[in-house]
């Protein structure tokens, strides 16, 4: 059967690309390609039944709704591993957020703020001895702003 052939591959290729990062360009424009190729090949498909039923005959699967149940099941597959890669990317940005939040919450309420360190470590943190809060040196001319 043709169809075993195509199926596996397929599966493994559309697994693949749902856990890759989501951050490229490339994964982006790839999301919207198969979104539009999955409304126009719905739309064909009710437009001309019978279309799906000459697929299957061509590629070896008994009755079109039995091909179709498989397109459907790729693209479930595909989405399924896609939102959890979206969501752990949402999840760890959300962390590093509120770790923002929480430093910069004590900076101002206990007057910490960044230690010198000939490191430059982003975590170290000392305790100044007034609770003002210290302002930010302006950046310098043409350094890009934060806002």
């Amino acid at each position: 059967m043709i169809i075993k052939w195509l199926l596996i591959p397929t599966l493994i290729a559309l697994v693949y690309l749902s856990l890759r990062s989501r951050a490229s360009l490339r994964g982006q424009a790839r999301r919207k390609i198969l979104a539009v190729l999955t409304v126009v090949a719905g739309v064909l498909a009710v437009m001309f039944p019978s279309s799906t039923q000459w697929l299957a005959d061509l590629v070896g699967v008994t009755r079109g709704s039995d091909l179709l149940f498989y397109v459907v099941a790729l693209v479930l597959i595909y989405q399924v591993g896609s939102t959890g890669v979206r969501f752990r990317e949402q999840e760890t940005r959300i962390v590093g957020l509120a770790r923002q939040v929480a430093l910069a919450e004590a900076e101002a309420r206990i007057g910490l703020r960044p230690a010198e360190s000939d490191r430059g470590h982003p975590m170290a943190y000392r305790a100044d001895g007034s609770r003002e809060v210290q302002p930010d040196p302006a950046p310098a001319a043409g350094a890009p702003s934060d806002r």
